[in-house]
């Protein structure tokens, strides 16, 4: 069979099975009447049935149906002719139903399928349809790339009846080389679905009894276009659309899959450049500085190639710098000169230490410049991401968990990318600017070997700024290069004469003291060797003592006593700038800075968003009195109570933290704005050990905890922040803030601050009252609808959702608060145990690891170790946890594979976690099958515990041993007896599925069932 045929075959039976599946569960929507929804699928079907028929001729001519020349593949065949069964029992059952219509009034389309099917009938006929898809997956399409690729596929004499765009995204996705197993299954998929939504069904206008398929989305041959009906037009005209417009849904999902809300916050938070400086780079008719010690940047915008890398010290304005070149319209006429014919594409990203993680990791450079470069040509998406845009179009098409776009990996990305730089199918020229390479929190080396990589090609060339780390010294040797403190002096002068000339208390100064004003001014800038930032600094302090009216004197000596050394600048703002009465409040705003980056952190590595820290949340942090987050009502603030609150925030930044921390409005919606480090150097000098020990020590002496802070801030800014009603946005945000909170509360239990109790019980009544304004869409309990921060249920019962929260975050001191205050017994409760959530069957599933404390507390107020949930126990949940902790330490050498030694906290914290499960009366004859193998509870100790730390872990060993003493023999035997039992009943099934007569004394088991380990009393 022609490969397309067989694809566009393929395509059908799954359009088919969705269909019939459809009709069979009777889960059309009903908005039509039911005699109207019955001709509509009645015809549906019959193009179906008469598709079908014809894939399976030799050809795209018109046939006599229904010929089946040249049998396609069997498995293709099979499912063809089996579909075809249903398809006319499907289509004899609608005809009946149209003709019962006529004098039968059905209260729904259901109601009219039940009248023809037996429930029975239903369920076999819905089984025999997933048993098609099943077969379809995993014979076909998985299978596909064995005999099919692209190149098959533009030999095939269909591939050039297809319209250019459609051929170009069929080669993407059957490009089978390297390519991942479920990605090759996902790009067969979508291309099948593709193949079939684009083709039409077209009859013969003389004779009836002949038909063809065409593609929908070229433009017909005269011949065909001639014996086509106007209704045919009309279809082929409405499958266009409709296809046009899929895919540009298709495209928008892969962009949103791509961004990320901090994509472009550091570019905007970047101050432009101060006027009239820098321009010497790009302006050819300036005064260059030096010209000699660095390469001509604007020679290499218009034919240079490779890398162009500018380093200087930190503060020296290279960011700056960097955002002055791509805001300027002479860098884009530059390299316009040297795309030429091509498309010209610029790309930019400004990595950021202090930012989230994607603003400082490689997986948020290349989805940011993946976005810049794919939104301006959408047509390449699917050419250089073929998984991702294969996955978001079958989900498109027909929406399922399986289908839904994931999050990208780094290695997707990275292949995207390159995909970028080599693809033919447009002519692009590339040009990205990257900044702030030393703000990668990775191996720098690892950034040096991509960008050096993707230069290779004459296509794309990257100008970098950076510090000079040794490693990017050594990979940019060779490339054009500038360092940028040796070429800022004029700049520099030029700032501070602009800066301190605008005052008019210097104006006056310099006036009386002709000579002393410039030699200040020079003193400045030689001082500043070339770091901006210094300067900037300085220039303030100086503002500060013109304010309080200095003399020229006063001002030199401010000069003299500030240290030229940045680091050591700061430490004389913290110490000199900030009067001892607000250095403590300073110290509890450094932290509450430090505290919220860290949790933001923590919920970014599990794919969430936090709010930002404002002025306004930063505010409410630092209120004075404790009780106001749990006694404020539940009110919006108007613009002028914010205003109020922000300008007084910004403030107490000036005086509290000498302006090292300062807010960014990156909205244009002052007054509130996010708080932020002055400047990366900032942050890495407020975080050096010793210095951030003295912070801290002066907050020692009172019950401050940063994080009690900020969980106050998030329920004021709950009560704060408006109505869900008037407010779609704010729908979406809640959950952020539900996110932190939780996350806050459990920094709080770690740190061991109960104060947070009273927090959590008033954050679950605000939450219940916003969404109260919602009943109609939060029609539960609010908790149902919380997963990481987006709104979505989960499988918790509704009367204990907000205690199995609590324990999913490990707050023990909670839990322990709530089931002493309501006298509960865990044992009666029913649904899924929390002890189950607190020790799940699949570890890596759970959002913390296994914490010994949350269970204790759990099994202390009843609750069953041994209780059944999904044919699994909390205990044997541990059991297996326990066991794959050894067989992950795991390392393959020379001389075989070797087990390694676990972490001495994990194994302590097991240790735990086993002595209170046994002490709550676990039953120690279970077990864990792990794989073909089953290992007993004292196997575990020994094995897992006992053999790496023996005196950590003999206490319990002798206990279980003494336990199990005489009764491990007879567990061992009713294990094996009941793993006979299911391997017998497995394998009869699976004979009966592929249709095989075979005996059950045939069936040979695992070798392991065949050996018992018996334990022997003092062994």
């Amino acid at each position: 069979m022609d490969p397309l045929t067989a694809l566009s075959l393929a395509g059908t039976i799954v359009q088919f099975v969705q269909f019939a599946a459809q009709i069979v569960q009777a889960t059309v929507s009903g908005a039509s009447p039911v005699q109207e929804e019955l001709e509509t699928r009645t015809l549906a079907l019959r193009d179906l049935i008469t598709k079908l028929r014809i894939q399976r001729s030799p050809g795209n001519v018109y046939t006599s149906l229904p010929s089946a020349a040249d049998p396609p593949d069997k498995t293709l065949q099979s499912l063809c002719d089996g579909c075809a069964v249903i398809a006319d029992e499907l289509l004899a059952r609608l005809e009946r139903l149209k003709v019962e219509g006529k004098h039968k009034l059905w209260k729904n389309f259901q109601k009219a399928i039940e009248s023809q099917w037996s429930q029975k009938e239903l369920e076999s006929l819905s089984r025999r349809l997933s048993e098609f898809r099943m077969l379809l997956d995993t014979h076909v399409l998985i299978k596909w790339n064995d005999t099919a690729n692209a190149i098959v596929l533009q030999q095939s004499k269909r591939f050039d009846e297809i319209d250019e765009r459609t051929q170009h995204i069929l080669e993407a996705l059957l490009e089978s080389k390297n390519t991942r197993s479920k990605d090759l299954f996902d790009q067969n998929l979508a291309a099948a679905q593709l193949l079939n939504r684009t083709e039409l069904v077209v009859t013969h206008e003389s004779d009836k009894t002949r038909a063809l398929i065409v593609n929908a989305m070229q433009v017909l041959s005269q011949a065909k276009e001639e014996h086509m009906s106007s209704t045919a037009k009309n279809k082929a005209e409405k499958i266009r659309k409709d296809e046009k417009e899929l895919q540009i849904l298709v495209e928008e999902n892969v962009l949103d899959v791509l961004s990320f809300g901090t994509m472009s916050d550091r570019e905007e938070d970047i101050g432009e450049a101060h006027q009239n400086t820098f321009v010497w780079l790009l302006n050819p008719k300036a005064k260059s500085p030096q010209k000699q010690q660095w390469a001509d940047f604007v020679e290499w915008l218009k034919s240079g190639r490779g890398l162009y890398w500018r380093n200087g010290k930190a503060g020296s304005g290279k960011s700056t710098l960097m955002r002055f070149i791509t805001k300027s319209d002479q860098t884009r006429t530059a390299l316009l000169e040297w795309s030429g014919s091509s498309n010209l594409v610029v790309g930019n990203f400004f990595f950021w230490n202090s930012g989230t993680i994607e603003q400082r990791s490689q997986i948020g450079l290349l989805r940011t410049l993946l976005h810049e470069i794919l939104r301006q040509h959408r047509d390449l998406i699917p050419i250089v991401m073929p998984s991702v845009w294969a996955r978001a179009y079958s989900h498109a098409v027909q929406p399922t968990s399986r289908s839904r776009p994931q999050r990208l990996s780094l290695g997707v990305s990275m292949e995207a990318l390159k995909a970028l730089i080599k693809q033919s199918v447009k002519q692009l020229k590339l040009c990205l600017f990257i900044d702030g390479l030393d703000e990668y929190e990775g191996d720098p080396t690892d950034l040096a070997d991509l960008f050096t990589d993707i230069v290779d090609s004459d296509n794309i060339k990257v100008c970098l700024s950076s510090r000079p780390l040794v490693p990017l010294e050594y990979a940019f040797k060779s490339s054009p290069n500038i360092r940028l403190q040796d070429l800022t002096h004029d700049d520099i002068k030029l700032y501070v004469i602009d800066k301190l000339h605008g005052n008019r208390r210097f104006q006056q100064l310099a006036a009386e003291e002709p000579v002393q004003a410039p030699a200040l001014i020079n003193e400045i800038v030689t001082k500043a060797d070339g770091v901006f930032l210094w300067v900037v600094l300085v220039v303030r302090s100086l503002l500060v003592g013109l304010n309080n009216r200095d003399e020229m004197d006063d001002l030199e000596r401010r000069l003299a006593e500030l240290p030229s050394d940045l680091s050591a600048l700061f430490e004389n703002m913290l110490t000199k700038r900030i009067a001892p009465f607000y250095q403590a409040k300073g110290a509890a705003i450094f932290q509450i800075v430090r505290a919220s980056r860290e949790n933001t952190e923590q919920i970014e590595r599990f794919g969430g968003n936090a709010p930002p820290l404002t002025l306004l949340s930063l505010f409410f942090s630092y209120e004075k009195n404790p009780d106001w987050a749990l006694n404020a009502p539940i009110r919006p603030l108007n613009e002028s109570e914010k205003s109020i609150r922000c300008n007084s925030m910004e403030d107490r930044l000036k005086n509290w933290c000498a302006g090292l921390l300062e807010a960014q409005f990156l909205l244009d919606v002052p007054p509130d704005g996010r708080v932020q480090y002055l400047h990366r150097t900032v942050k890495d000098y407020l975080h050096q050990p010793d210095v951030w020990k003295s912070v801290t020590a002066k907050t020692n002496a009172s019950d401050f905890e940063p994080n009690i802070c900020l969980l106050r801030s998030c329920i004021l800014q709950l009560k704060a922040s408006g109505s869900l009603e008037k407010d779609d946005t704010f729908d979406k945000s809640l959950w952020k803030y539900v996110t932190l909170a939780m996350e806050l509360a459990r920094q709080a239990e770690l740190a061991n601050k109960p104060a947070y109790i009273p927090l959590l019980d008033e954050l679950d009544i605000v939450i219940t009252s916003l969404l109260r304004q919602k009943r109609a869409f939060y029609n539960r309990p609010w908790v149902m609808y919380y997963k990481l921060g987006g709104g979505q249920s989960n499988d918790w019962d509704r009367d204990y959702a907000w205690p199995a929260l609590a324990v999913e975050y490990g707050l023990v001191t909670y839990l322990d608060f709530n089931f002493r205050r309501t006298g509960e017994n865990l044992r009666e409760r029913k649904g899924r145990p929390l002890l189950d959530i607190a020790v799940s069957q699949d570890s890596r599933k759970q959002r913390y690891p296994i914490s010994p404390s949350t269970v204790a507390v759990l099994l202390d107020h009843g609750a069953n170790p041994n209780a059944v949930y999904n044919l699994t126990t909390p205990w044997q949940n541990a059991l297996a946890f326990a066991y794959s902790i050894q067989s992950s330490k795991l390392e393959t050498t020379s001389s075989g594979t070797e087990r390694l030694k676990p972490n001495h906290e994990e194994i302590l914290g097991l240790v735990s976690l086993f002595r209170h499960f046994i002490d709550h009366g676990a039953d120690l004859s279970q077990s864990c099958s792990c794989g073909a193998t089953t290992r007993d509870v004292l196997w575990l100790v020994e094995e897992v515990f006992h053999r790496w730390y023996p005196e950590e872990s003999v206490a319990l060993l002798e206990d279980v041993r003494r336990r199990t003493t005489g009764a491990g023999m007879v567990s061992r035997l009713v294990v094996t007896w009941k793993r006979w039992r299911d391997y017998l009943a497995t394998d009869t099934i699976e004979c009966s599925i592929h249709g095989k007569d075979r005996r059950a004394t045939d069936v040979k088991p695992p070798p392991d069932m065949l050996r018992m380990r018996i334990p022997i009393a003092g062994s």
